[in-house]
C-alpha cells in the first residue's frame, strides 16, 4: 500500500476579491505523478505553494507526513549568487564520489549535455550570480533532482528547457521512485 505524503483538505485561497482555490481536496501518495494544467492566474502556483507549505490556506488544511523530505522548484530560484554551480548542485562530494553516482551523472548529462558543463566559462566552478535566468533555472532543477526527496513539486519545470531537455525531464520523472 502506498504511503500518503501530503493531504490537502477543503482548502480555499482568495487574493483580493478573486477566489483562486475553492474547497480543493487532494492527496499525494508515494509514487504518484500529478500534473496541474490551467491558464495563467488559475491558481496552479498557489496550489503548489500550499502543498509545499510555503503559503497558508485561508480555509482548510494541508498536512504532510512526518519526516517528509520535500523538494520544491519555484518560479524564482533561491540559489546563492556567490556560490558556484559545484557548491549548489554537488555540495561537498569529492569528484570521484559524484562522478561515480549514476543519478548525478544522469542529471548533469540530461540538463547540461555532459559532465564538464562546457557551456559555462569555468564549468562546475562557475559562479552563479552573473548567469541568465534560464541557466539558473537549470541549476536549481539539477540541485533538486539530485537531492534525496520523498516528494518533488515542480512549478513550470520546462521553462527554459529545449525540446531535448523536456524529453529528458519527462523520462527522468517517469523513472523516479519518489513522488
Amino acid at each position: 500500500m502506498a504511503v500518503n505524503l501530503v493531504n490537502v483538505e477543503a482548502v480555499s485561497k482568495v487574493y483580493g476579491t478573486r477566489a483562486l482555490l475553492d474547497s480543493v481536496s487532494l492527496g499525494v501518495s508515494e509514487g504518484d505523478r500529478i500534473g496541474v494544467v490551467g491558464r495563467n492566474g488559475d491558481g496552479k502556483t498557489t496550489l503548489i505553494r500550499l502543498l509545499a507549505k510555503l503559503e497558508e490556506p485561508d480555509t482548510g488544511r494541508v498536512t504532510q507526513s512526518g519526516g517528509l523530505r520535500l523538494g520544491v522548484l519555484t518560479q524564482h530560484d533561491s540559489l546563492d549568487p556567490e556560490a558556484t554551480i559545484r557548491h549548489e548542485v554537488i555540495g561537498d562530494l569529492a569528484d570521484h564520489e559524484w562522478a561515480g553516482n549514476a543519478k548525478i551523472r544522469d542529471v548533469l548529462t540530461g540538463l547540461f549535455d555532459g559532465l564538464d558543463l562546457s557551456q559555462f566559462p569555468q564549468g562546475l566552478d562557475t559562479v552563479i550570480g552573473p548567469l541568465s535566468g534560464g541557466e539558473r533555472r537549470r541549476i536549481a532543477l539539477a540541485k533538486l533532482l539530485i537531492a534525496e526527496q520523498d516528494l518533488i513539486v515542480l512549478d513550470e519545470p520546462t521553462n527554459h528547457l529545449d525540446v531535448e531537455g523536456i524529453a529528458w525531464l519527462a523520462q527522468h520523472l517517469r523513472n523516479r521512485r519518489s513522488a
